[in-house]
């Protein structure tokens, strides 16, 4: 990565430039873990051409900083009573001692509950971590089904999925047709799950991001771009 500075009305601004093989067309803005300004671009582009665009634009880089640093969200904590999301909503962590040292988590539509035979935050995160790729496998697997379903190219076939725990991506399908998704995303709403899973099953069909893709897109979930913008707007609270 590539450390420049930018000049804005408020005076000067770092930024970082990355680069990543999925982005090829556009440019893209996000915040790094201390609310510091990291530019996407695509391999291509120079750094030249990208601090123009930048320059040329101030005003909509502000707004992104000002807007993305007001949702930008302290890492949860692993104790009683703190929030954490499933499937779209928070639910208060409950910790308890295991009876019979049987330890492990529970939901039961209001709280998650973990018992840990010693209940200090690493052992409840790593408790925690397990028991959202347990959800992962059961939840984004029906998902894949149900979406699988609508889509007449993919109704019959046997479609393998991988689970991953990734920092930025949604999910990925490979030349191969094997769909990978973030177990991260079992945090979402179901209607942003499906829409990322709808994304994936369209490149088992065309592997690029040209007319044909959105096609199938639009058919398949012709709310995708409310979707888009709501998982670049508020994404970052269920990768945590």
């Amino acid at each position: 990565m590539r450390r420049l500075t930018l000049t804005t009305s408020a005076g000067p601004m770092e930024y970082t430039i990355t680069r990543r093989p999925r982005v090829t067309r556009r440019l893209h803005m996000e915040l790094d873990n201390n609310g510091g300004l990291v530019v996407v671009a695509p391999r291509h582009w120079p750094v030249a051409y990208i601090d123009a665009m930048l320059s040329q634009n101030t005003s909509r880089v502000e707004r992104f900083l000002t807007r993305a640093r007001k949702h930008q969200i302290e890492a949860p904590r692993f104790a009683c009573g703190e929030l954490h999301y499933y499937l779209g909503k928070r639910y208060p962590l409950r910790i308890g001692l295991p009876a019979r040292g049987r330890s492990g988590v529970s939901f039961n539509g209001e709280e998650i509950r973990v018992l840990a035979g010693a209940p200090d935050q690493d052992r409840v995160r790593s408790a925690l971590e397990s028991w959202y790729a347990k959800q992962a496998r059961e939840v984004l697997g029906a998902r894949l089904r149900k979406v699988a379903n609508r889509a007449w190219w993919a109704r019959d076939v046997d479609i393998p999925l991988k689970l991953r725990k990734m920092k930025r991506t949604w999910g990925n399908c490979s030349s191969k047709g094997v769909i990978k998704l973030n177990t991260h995303l079992v945090k979402a709403p179901l209607q942003l799950v499906d829409s990322v899973i709808a994304h994936e099953l369209c490149h088992l069909r065309e592997m690029n991001h040209g007319k044909a893709f959105y096609a199938l897109l639009q058919n398949l979930n012709p709310n995708w771009r409310e979707d888009r913008r709501r998982l670049r707007s508020e994404g970052g609270i269920y990768l945590l």
